[in-house]
């Protein structure tokens, strides 16, 4: 058998359509001496493999992906090969070892065939076809909007390389153009362990740019459960007074959509204050400078008189009013 005894550098060669590279040896077989070149094109099998999912006639196995079962098609032998989750879902029912004698034709009707479709209705079918996609080509976009759904499916069905990629994205990626977009889309999948790895991230980076993140038009996109979380954060860089302004444009921007969006009002009209009392608690109100408190707080009608004169009062000669009575932020 030939040896390799030198290998020269390798060539790589691009074109508009492939990368792929020479690798060249030279051995010393029996018979003399021969060079052998190595010729790898991995970019050409990617995309000729990507294009699988957009031909069912060569697939055998469709998922019917999300709330409206959009066809996601796959070849459970590639499934099966990257992911052993797949493997135990496509083929748990076919035995591991089997004789030549079992496999005629006769034999081989007589099995059981495993389920030609599968219901996913977990994952968005866009986050389901990025890690189709990757498992059949060992390549996948990253991006912001399906960051939170991508890294659950990786983790879900034990790609373990690609949940990586996207947890260590998050770092390269977040920005006050992507952070809120991130979050938004994370609600969907706030069971998932995950999950909580990138949102403690995110919140990081909220942390030491809140006062640019809570005046983002963006940031009227998040659920309430989300902004809530964000200014309850004692380790959110952000003034009481800009609170306050986020906590207002973003009941605002809700209530702009659906007057009864806060609450079930079965035809009671709900106003702006029923929105935003859902966010007093953790806004401090007496660390908000009088003139503000006045001009800008009282003249928005969205807080009640009550606190606004307590946290006055307060300013004015703290010993008078005991604020942890009122509002779990006056105990900070």
């Amino acid at each position: 058998m030939s040896e390799i005894t030198e290998s020269f550098p390798s060539c790589d060669v691009d074109n508009e359509e492939s990368t792929y590279s020479y690798q060249t040896y030279k051995t010393e077989p029996p018979l003399g001496e021969e060079i052998l070149t190595k010729f790898e094109n991995r970019s050409a099998l990617a995309q000729d493999l990507n294009l699988l999912s957009g031909l069912p006639e060569l697939c055998d196995i469709i998922f019917l992906v999300g709330e409206d079962k959009q066809p996601v098609c796959a070849v459970r032998a590639i499934l099966a090969a990257r992911s052993r989750v797949f493997r135990k879902q496509l083929y748990s029912h076919v035995p591991r070892r089997c004789s030549l004698k079992d496999t005629s034709p006769r034999s081989i009707k007589s099995k059981s065939k495993p389920p030609n479709t599968i219901v996913v209705p977990e994952f968005e079918p866009s986050v389901f076809k990025q890690l189709i996609e990757y498992l059949h080509t060992g390549v996948c976009t990253l991006q912001p909007r399906t960051l939170f759904g991508l890294v659950n499916a990786a983790d879900h069905y034990d790609v373990e390389e690609l949940k990586q990629a996207c947890i260590n994205f998050v770092g390269q990626s977040i920005s006050t153009d992507t952070v809120c977009h991130m979050l938004s889309n994370a609600d969907r999948y706030i069971q998932y362990k995950s999950t909580k790895v990138l949102i403690q991230k995110v919140m990081e980076f909220i942390d030491r740019n809140g006062d640019e993140v809570l005046s983002l038009p963006s940031f009227s996109i998040l659920p309430k459960h989300v902004v809530q979380l964000i200014i309850s954060r004692e380790s959110l860089a952000v003034s009481e007074v800009n609170k306050f302004v986020a906590v207002y444009n973003w009941s605002k921007s809700q209530y702009e959509k659906e007057p009864c969006l806060a609450i079930n009002c079965d035809e009671k009209v709900v106003k702006l204050s029923d929105i935003v009392e859902g966010f007093l608690d953790y806004i401090q109100f007496h660390k908000i400078p009088i003139h503000y408190l006045m001009n800008e707080v009282r003249q928005s009608g969205a807080v009640p008189d009550t606190i606004i004169m307590m946290a006055v009062a307060y300013q004015m000669d703290p010993a008078s009013i005991d604020v942890s009575k009122f509002s779990r932020s006056y105990s900070h």
